[in-house]
């Protein structure tokens, strides 16, 4: 039995290769709407510490668990790197490469991001509801901030309740096109967007151009340092070692 860690776009098409070839597997996601995404398949919603993770384990006899998380999902990382060790089980990361467009401010932290942005009026946030709060807190209250979320009424309700109001909410499934961004940055009279390193696979080079075209500063919160024991950024690498384990 796999256990695949999903909730991303890489999760659905490792999904979609493991179905296809008949492979026993369950894919976990954390929410409604990532549960809403996956269609056919085993599903286990809901966030695992690694003790649960652990009891899932033992309770499906997972052999492997295939890491298909976000690449700032940090915590969901380690706890399955730990719960496979106790477990004494296969642990692979599928890692989506890296992309940095050139020109692009980089900053090593959320905090970082909104110090940098003090100096914008209205600032397009799309790095996630997580960071939400410390961006915010070191935004301060004069400038505007518009929100791009997916949408789901968990976090729709949890960037509310950060005083974000329903018109700087933009609730919508990426990624994004580019000319969809340029189109959404210009409805908001947007002069600083704010994104994660999440790869071409999350968007980030369309949001890129549509930042280029406007003419306006794409500040990057860069990737967490993190060691895996194991892993792959392609999928022909991937359904190979699965085949070499299985």
């Amino acid at each position: 039995m796999i256990m695949l860690l999903g909730g991303t776009t890489e999760g659905r098409e490792i999904a979609a290769l493991l179905e296809e070839r008949d492979y026993p597997f369950f894919i976990t996601v954390t929410t409604t709407f990532g549960e809403s995404l996956l269609d056919g398949v085993d599903i286990l919603r809901g966030k695992l510490n690694k003790d649960n993770m652990l009891r899932v384990i033992r309770d499906r006899k997972v052999k492997l668990i295939i890491d298909a998380t976000h690449p700032f999902a940090v915590e969901a990382s380690r706890n399955a790197i730990d719960a496979a060790n106790m477990a004494g089980v296969e642990y692979l990361r599928y890692e989506r490469e890296s992309f940095l467009p050139e020109n692009a401010i980089c900053v090593s932290d959320i905090k970082e991001a909104g110090e940098l942005s003090v100096c914008f009026s209205n600032i397009f946030y799309t790095a996630g509801s997580k960071g939400l709060s410390e961006f915010l807190s070191a935004l301060g209250q004069e400038n505007r901030a518009v929100v791009r979320i997916i949408p789901s009424p968990d976090i729709i309700a949890e960037v509310e309740a950060l005083g974000i109001t329903r018109e700087n909410i933009v609730a919508m499934k990426g990624p994004f096109s580019r000319a969809l961004n340029r189109a959404l940055f210009s409805e908001f009279n947007t002069d600083a967007v704010i994104s994660k390193e999440s790869g071409e696979k999350g968007g980030l080079r369309e949001k890129a151009l549509a930042c280029s075209d406007l003419d306006i500063p794409l500040i990057i919160k860069r990737r967490p340092g993190m060691e895996y024991p194991r892993a792959v950024n392609s999928y022909t690498k991937l359904m190979k070692i699965i085949e070499e384990i299985l």
